[in-house]
C-alpha cells in the first residue's frame, strides 16, 4: 500500500513539475487574447500592465479613446467575458489551474502572493511582465478557484484555495508569535518548526500541517518577518528589518559569529542589500567606535561585546586576565588567553609584559600584576 502511495505521489509530483515547467503566463495571455478586438486587447494590457508598462487607470485609458471611465470598464468586462467563453479557454486554463492548485496545496492551501509567484515563475523567470500576466490570470480568469486575501494589519497579500483552513492559518500565526516573543530572538525555519511541533495546535492538526504549510502560514502573518539571513522574528525588531546602521552591523557580526574588519562588515551590508541605502566604511567605523556593543580586537577588527570580549588595550586585557586568575601565569598561558580576546601578534603581547609599571616577572618566569 505504501509503495502504491509512493508511486502515485511521484506521478502527481512529476505532472505538477511538468505543468510549472511548461507554464509561461505571458504566452498564455497572448493565446487567450486572440479572440479579442484590438481595442479590447489594448485596454486589458494597459489596465493590468501586461506589456511591461505600468498599470493605467480607467481615466487614463478613457482619455486615449475619448470615452468615459465607465465605458472603459464595460470594454474590460466584455473582453474578460469573451475570453472565458472562447473555445480555447477551457483547454488552456486547465493546465494553469492545475499548476497553481498544486503549488498552493503543497503549502497548505494558502501562500503569500510573492511566494506563490516565485514558485510558479521559477522556470520562466520572475519578471514584472510575467508577474503581471500571472496575476491577471489568477485574479480575473480563475477567481472562482482561488481567492485573494487582501493586505491588512493581520495578513500580507496572499492567495488561497476555496476550502483553505483560515482558522488554522490564524492559529499557526498566533502560535509562532507566542514562540518568537517568548524566546526573544530570531529563529531559523528549522528552529521555529521544532518549537511549533511541540504545540497543541500542531498536535491537533498535524495531518494537515506539512513543514511547507507551516512556513507558508507564518509568512502570511504581517507581524512576523524574515531577515536576509532567513531567520524569523517580530517585524519591528532591528535584527529582522534593520533600519539603523547599528542594526545592520550587529546583524552582520551576529550572523558571522566571529570578529570582522570594518571594511568587510561594510561589504557584507552592501552585498546583503538590507535596503537601498549604501553603507560606507567611515560611517560603519564610526558606529563601531561609538557604540559599546562592539569591542576593538585588532587593527580595524571588531567583535561583539556579548561574546565575552572586553574593551581596552592589550596591557589592560593582561591585567584583567591576571586579576581573574588570582595567581601568576606563564607567558605562554597569557598569550593564549589574550589571543581569545584580541587579534594581535604574539610579539605585541610579549612587549606589553615588559612594562614594569604594570607587570612583575617572578623568578619562576611567571607574571603577576603590579599592585595598584
Amino acid at each position: 500500500m505504501d509503495d502504491q502511495h509512493s508511486i502515485l505521489d511521484r506521478v502527481i509530483s512529476s505532472k505538477q513539475s511538468t505543468d510549472i515547467e511548461q507554464f509561461n503566463p505571458t504566452d498564455v495571455v497572448s493565446q487567450l487574447f486572440k479572440s479579442l478586438t484590438p481595442r479590447e486587447d489594448d485596454v486589458l494590457r494597459r489596465r493590468y500592465g501586461l506589456s511591461g508598462k505600468p498599470h493605467e487607470t480607467l481615466e487614463e485609458i478613457g482619455a486615449t479613446y475619448k470615452v468615459t471611465r465607465e465605458r472603459v470598464r464595460q470594454i474590460e468586462n466584455t473582453a474578460i467575458t469573451k475570453i472565458r467563453k472562447s473555445k480555447e479557454f477551457a483547454g488552456i486554463i486547465t493546465h494553469i489551474r492545475s499548476a497553481v492548485s498544486s503549488v498552493l496545496d503543497q503549502h497548505g492551501g494558502i501562500m503569500p502572493e510573492n511566494l506563490l509567484l516565485q514558485q510558479l515563475l521559477q522556470v520562466v523567470g520572475e519578471t514584472d511582465v510575467h508577474r503581471n500576466n500571472l496575476l491577471f490570470i489568477i485574479s480575473e480568469l480563475l477567481d472562482e478557484t482561488f481567492k485573494l486575501i487582501k493586505e491588512s494589519a493581520e495578513f500580507r497579500q496572499s492567495w488561497r484555495t476555496v476550502h483553505a483552513p483560515m482558522h488554522l492559518l490564524r492559529d499557526i500565526i498566533n502560535e509562532s508569535l507566542s514562540i518568537i516573543t517568548r524566546i526573544g530572538k530570531p529563529l531559523s525555519a528549522t528552529e521555529l518548526l521544532a518549537e511549533i511541533k511541540k504545540s497543541t495546535v500542531y498536535n491537533q492538526n498535524q495531518g494537515q500541517l506539512t513543514d511547507e504549510a507551516i512556513i507558508a502560514y507564518v509568512q502570511v502573518g504581517q507581524r512576523i518577518s524574515k531577515n536576509p539571513f532567513d531567520e524569523y522574528g517580530i517585524s519591528d525588531w532591528g535584527s529582522i528589518v534593520p533600519k539603523r546602521m547599528n542594526d545592520k552591523i550587529y546583524l552582520v557580526l551576529k550572523k558571522a559569529g566571529k570578529p570582522m574588519h570594518f571594511t568587510e562588515i561594510t561589504k557584507v551590508i552592501n552585498d546583503t542589500k538590507f535596503d537601498n541605502r549604501r553603507a560606507y566604511p567611515p560611517t560603519v567605523h564610526n558606529e563601531l567606535i561609538l557604540n559599546d556593543h562592539y569591542v576593538l580586537v585588532g587593527r580595524g577588527i571588531y567583535a561583539l561585546k556579548e561574546w565575552g570580549y572586553k574593551p581596552g588595550v592589550v596591557a589592560a586585557v593582561l591585567q584583567e586576565i591576571l586579576r581573574d586568575a588570582g595567581r601568576p601565569l606563564s607567558r605562554d598561558e597569557l598569550v593564549q588567553l589574550v589571543l581569545k580576546q584580541r587579534m594581535v601578534k604574539k610579539n605585541t603581547i610579549h612587549l606589553a609584559l615588559t612594562d614594569k609599571s604594570k607587570f612583575t616577572k617572578l623568578p619562576d618566569g611567571t607574571y603577576s600584576p603590579v599592585a595598584a
